[in-house]
């Protein structure tokens, strides 16, 4: 019997044994899609959940700097609802500036970026060589300093510094005279036009033309009866950055609107425990006050704002009784003058409608 000799192509025809490979690498395959659709899908419910804690963290953090409760408060509250999110979940990276998250002089800037990282153990991926991995997700959150409704009347920065000087933080008092009378333009000194005549940055130019007074006097005056009281208006001012921010001075300013704010400051100097209040504060461009305003195109004056003061009222006066006080020295006699007598705050006081406002921004 003939043995036929060996052959290369009957070799290259031979199919045996092609199915097994076939299978193997549909196995392969198989395998693969199960990792993709097992645990990269577990990993996208994982990124979600990371998503929510990261931003659930990152608004509480944000609302702890908007109290000025510091930044241990601020990160536990993000520790806390990380936590409650998620329970293998961490807060990996925290960032923040820690003068600011205490109430500091803000610079329009307050922000508080959180990071998680979550644990995912892999089912089928360990065929690939992979055992486990972390899930990331980072949010940043803007707040407010807690200082809606500030007065509308602008305090002179030389002023502000005289009554802090040579005190250190915290320090309560000493008491300090401010007094508001008519320049001698014969325009209202120091009054603003709360809200509208404060821009809004990436929206308004700074300054703005201030050429006319939306809501006129009696807008303004509604304004002060509720600011800080438990009414309607809810306005939360944030300092361009860089300051100053030009603010658009009030118009005229009658008698009535001048004993209305008296009132409203004697209301609250009557208040136990005191609140701080808060006024903005003027840069000065001159050697002493007052500090010289802006003066735009139309005409109305616009005042350079860098700063938000926290003061004590102690007791306001207006007309007759303000010239008769011995520390309230006006320019002209007016009768729609008027003086404060306040002292600074302290930051464990009380702040008046001290409600931060928080958002996402990233």
């Amino acid at each position: 019997m003939r043995v036929g000799g060996f052959s290369l192509a009957r070799v290259r025809d031979e199919e045996s044994g092609a199915v097994l490979a076939i299978v193997a690498i549909s196995l392969l395959v198989l395998l693969g899609m199960m990792v993709l659709t097992f645990d990269l899908g577990r990993g996208v419910a994982i990124k979600r959940n990371a998503v929510v804690a990261a931003d659930s963290a990152a608004l509480a953090a944000a609302m702890e700097c908007g109290l000025a409760n510091g930044e241990v408060s601020a990160k536990q509250a993000a520790d806390n609802l990380v936590a409650d999110n998620n329970t293998t979940a961490q807060v990996t990276g925290f960032e923040l500036d820690p003068a600011e998250c205490s109430g500091a002089g803000s610079d329009g800037e307050n922000t508080v970026t959180v990071t998680v990282s979550v644990p995912q153990d892999y089912v089928f991926a360990p065929i690939f060589g992979f055992d486990n991995g972390n899930v990331v997700a980072s949010a940043t959150a803007e707040w407010t300093m807690g200082v809606p409704n500030p007065v509308p009347l602008k305090l002179d920065m030389f002023q502000v510094q005289d009554c802090n000087d040579g005190h250190p933080p915290g320090y309560t008092g000493p008491e300090c005279f401010f007094t508001f009378e008519k320049s001698g333009s014969g325009s209202q000194r120091g009054w603003l036009d709360f809200p509208q005549g404060w821009p809004v940055q990436g929206q308004d130019p700074n300054p703005l033309d201030c050429s006319s007074q939306a809501g006129g006097v009696n807008e303004l005056r509604e304004y002060i009866e509720q600011m800080g009281l438990g009414g309607s208006t809810n306005f939360s001012p944030i300092l361009w950055n860089p300051p100053p921010t030009y603010v658009c001075a009030a118009g005229g300013v009658p008698n009535s609107l001048v004993q209305a704010m008296q009132d409203w400051l004697i209301l609250v100097a009557n208040m136990d425990p005191k609140p701080a209040v808060f006024f903005p504060v003027a840069a000065c461009d001159g050697s002493a006050p007052p500090c010289h305003p802006w003066i735009t195109t139309s005409g109305r004056e616009a005042y350079p704002v860098i700063d938000f003061a926290g003061m004590r009222i102690v007791n306001a006066w207006s007309g007759q009784a303000a010239r008769q006080q011995e520390n309230c020295v006006f320019e002209r006699r007016g009768s729609d003058v008027f003086c404060i007598q306040m002292e600074v705050a302290s930051p464990d006081d009380p702040v008046l409608n001290a409600d931060p406002e928080v958002r996402l921004i990233d």
